[in-house]
């Protein structure tokens, strides 16, 4: 696919005003402090299942319900911020991912847990429609991909910080209290960047024009990917119990076509744009982010799950071994934009095809290797794949986002990641999906097998 308006051609005007670079510095600290939650999470699973005695569901949906509140945050957000300025929808998600954060660490049980997971996911949903949506308005050309390098990059120093600040915390706090301390760790980074936004984000008076969120679909949409996920997160339903779950999911899709149909003749805006959906090169791009944001979240996963209870490695030798791609990462993403003034749409499949390769041969090696060898390639392999990821990233979401008309700016990048969470609510529940409870401490030798 190829931009109506091709970024790697417009004039390299790369300098940015005090003004830019402190909304910049807001959109980094609110993808830093969400992106540390994600890190983060996984490291206090094994702590939180046995500290709160959970079913083996409960931990896939503590898992699994941040993604989709974060999707579903993601549509009202981006219109509500086009009506009412950035500032106020920002502020508000992040103090509400704050208090989720901190009603998940001080949990009693594991349905509160997820009850917290659930508002924080809304709460970055708020938070990320406003990111995308600053970047969409600001910035163009090729300064639009440096800030979503940057954007990206602010993620890949996540990915450091995660880990160490993990292990850390495992290392050093009691057991009862080291799996919340961990939750709680993005607090004072939400702070600062609420700090941020007062002072460089405007104040902007609300649209005269009445907003159109459409709650009706979003409703229905949200009761339609709960229903897929479901067969996934409890593989133990039986066969009639399945039909049911596929009758469902059909009734809600012919309600949610109909329902949009009847919402655009009355002279409304659908969750699903037309003007959005009518473009070859917007849907592609997000089709392409859909599949690959999702497979992306559920190597994560799935890696470091595997890594601490299936081989029982500590939580300090799990970072160790997967912060070298992510400082790749961070010096990849500042590149990105120059790889892609040379290439152009060709970065898309030229990064896909080395992930892909990557991913195949530390698949293969994972069986093969042990000790000193299997470290040695996980570290080289991840390197090569958050180097092709930092590069594919800023790319594809520039190139995507290129096809919306500005009167959809905010929708179109909210959408975006819309179809990235969605699928990533699914892929992880998928990979995580095991008749065995993975809730055992990261102590060797592993007391659960590699399902975990």
């Amino acid at each position: 696919m190829s931009a109506q308006t091709s970024p790697a051609t417009e004039p390299d005007t790369t300098r940015m005003s005090p003004a830019e670079l402190g909304l910049l510095a807001c959109c980094a600290g609110a993808g830093f402090a969400t992106l540390l939650d994600s890190v983060v999470v996984t490291y206090a699973v094994p702590l939180l299942g046995t500290g709160l005695d959970a079913p083996t569901s409960g931990i896939q949906w503590f898992l699994s319900i941040y993604s989709l509140t974060f999707g579903l945050g993601l549509v009202p957000g981006g219109r509500l911020g086009d009506a009412l300025g950035r500032r106020v929808l920002f502020i508000v998600g992040l103090v509400v991912f704050a208090i989720g954060a901190l009603t998940s660490a001080a949990a009693p049980g594991i349905w509160w847990a997820v009850a917290a997971r659930a508002l924080q996911g809304l709460g970055a949903g708020l938070i990320s429609a406003q990111v995308l949506g600053i970047i969409q308005d600001q910035f163009h050309g090729l300064r639009r991909v440096r800030a979503l390098a940057a954007y990206t990059g602010a993620g890949a120093a996540a990915a450091v910080v995660g880990p160490l600040g993990a292990a850390l915390v495992l290392a050093v706090a009691p057991g009862h209290l080291a799996w919340r301390a961990v939750l709680a760790l993005n607090v004072p980074f939400i702070a600062a960047t609420v700090a941020l936004t007062v002072r460089f984000i405007p104040h902007r008076p609300p649209a005269p024009k009445r907003v159109d969120l459409d709650l009706p679909a979003i409703v229905l949409v949200g009761a339609f990917v709960a229903l897929v996920t479901v067969p996934v997160i409890d593989p133990g339903i039986d066969g009639g119990q399945l039909w049911s779950i596929v009758g469902g999911c059909l009734a809600l899709a012919v309600a949610t076509g109909v329902w949009e149909h009847r919402y655009a003749t009355r002279g409304h805006t659908p969750l699903f744009v037309p003007q959005l959906l009518t473009s070859r090169g917007f849907v592609v791009g997000n089709l392409t982010a859909l599949l690959w944001f999702g497979g992306l979240l559920a190597h994560s996963t799935v890696l470091t799950i595997y890594l601490l209870q299936g081989l029982g490695w500590s939580p300090l030798l799990v970072a160790a071994a997967l912060i070298p791609g992510a400082l790749a990462r961070v010096a990849a993403s500042s590149a990105s934009s120059r790889v892609y003034a040379r290439l152009g749409a060709r970065t898309l499949p030229a990064a896909l095809m080395v992930q892909a390769a990557g991913t195949a041969a530390l698949a293969v090696l994972s069986t093969t290797l042990t000790g000193a060898g299997l470290v040695t390639a996980l570290i080289t392999i991840e390197i090569i794949l958050s180097v092709a990821s930092a590069v594919f990233e800023p790319s594809l979401r520039a190139i995507t986002l290129s096809f919306a008309p500005a009167t959809h700016h905010g929708v179109a990048a909210a959408f975006l990641q819309l179809t990235q969470r969605l699928s990533a609510t699914f892929c992880v529940a998928l990979v995580t999906g095991s008749s065995s409870p993975p809730t055992c401490a990261p102590s060797p030798p592993p007391t659960c097998g590699t399902a975990c």
